[in-house]
């Protein structure tokens, strides 16, 4: 867990320390610029190289 001081109302989770099922659905994917070339995307969620603008 993170907790950035510039955004002192939001807490970040890795996604890897959960476990179960999640009720909430992914909403895009980030960071796709360096994905690895065998990893393939198959959903229309949006796609953003980096951080999506807020």
């Amino acid at each position: 867990m993170v907790e950035l001081t510039s955004e002192p109302n939001d807490l970040y989770i890795a996604m890897g320390t959960m476990d179960g099922e999640l009720s909430l659905p992914a909403g895009y994917h980030i960071y796709v610029g360096s994905k690895a070339s065998w990893h393939s995307i198959t959903d229309d969620l949006l796609q953003f190289d980096t951080d999506p603008e807020d």
